[in-house]
């Protein structure tokens, strides 16, 4: 336990952790919060900037909790490999390139060594998301309308749009259902740059790589599910819809997404047995330049 605390507290360094918290609200920002009747799309950055607060009841869907929710896009999805893998990565190389795994080798056995460093990747990215998209729900809260200021009308045709959404829709409660969503997200998202870390040294290699993996992942089940779209193999589509990260975040609607979420979970636990067999093979770790 001692080591396995260790290691996140390592990862969760004071400098790196701003740093990434940071990055997190800044991309969340970035994310496409609205489009207007005339197709024009608008980042959350620009609504915070050019919208005034009376504007916003003209349409529901410029409430906070609906705002909050579309932070994750395209760029967020993209760039949090990186950001959420900053302290992990930085003390995986520094370890790897000054020898330090080798001494924490000798006093700790290989199992203990390696369950340390796949709890701390996936506690770190999870606290990280966590923490920086919470940040980031401040920002929207402080600015966008609750759901409960619009009226009456608006809100049933808004609550119609969301299954899972009711009429007594009470705000706390579904902002802490989609808090432990993000941090389950943030920790499935790390699988990434943990995998990475088992095989490189490099630290901008170790940096870039997470990225243009989840990239490649993500393209990759696209091309097969619209494949299997054209070919009509509604089989191979359910398998694929099973390999979709972002399922995380959809608990309320994706019927994927416990079997996702073991997916994960299993690919960290073939990166744990990986690693350890690899540092018996090696007996100090292996590590490509």
């Amino acid at each position: 336990m001692y080591c396995m605390i260790s290691e996140i507290k390592k990862s969760l360094y004071i400098p790196f952790f701003i740093i990434s918290c940071v990055g997190v609200v800044f991309i969340c920002l970035l994310s496409e919060g609205y489009t207007s009747a005339s197709g024009k799309s608008y980042t959350i950055f620009e609504l915070l900037l050019s919208l005034r607060r009376d504007v916003m009841f003209v349409d529901i869907f410029l409430n906070r909790y609906e705002i909050w929710m579309k932070g994750i896009g395209v760029w967020t999805q993209l760039l949090l490999p990186f950001l959420l893998s900053i302290g992990y990565l930085s003390v995986v190389s520094g370890e790897k390139q000054k020898g330090m795994n080798r001494l924490l080798l000798i006093r700790e056995n290989n199992l203990k060594y390696s369950i340390s460093k796949v709890f701390s990747a996936m506690l770190s990215g999870g606290i990280i998301m966590f923490v920086g998209y919470l940040l980031f729900g401040l920002v929207v809260y402080a600015k966008f309308p609750s759901i409960q200021e619009y009226s009456k009308n608006d809100l049933n045709r808004y609550l119609e749009f969301y299954q899972g959404f009711h009429q007594d829709f009470h705000e706390v409660s579904f902002c802490f259902s989609r808090c432990v969503d993000v941090f389950l997200y943030g920790m499935c998202v790390n699988i990434f740059a943990y995998l990475v870390s088992i095989f490189f040294t490099d630290k901008y290699i170790l940096f870039c790589l997470p990225i243009m993996l989840k990239y490649i992942w993500g393209q990759a089940v696209i091309k097969i599910e619209l494949d299997a779209m054209n070919k009509g193999q509604e089989t191979l589509l359910n398998l694929c819809a099973v390999f979709r990260v972002e399922n995380i975040l959809n608990r309320n609607s994706s019927v994927y997404w416990v079997t996702s979420l073991l997916f994960i979970f299993a690919v960290y636990l073939l990166g744990l047995h990986l690693h350890m067999y690899l540092l018996r093979k090696r007996g100090d770790g292996f590590g490509l330049d």
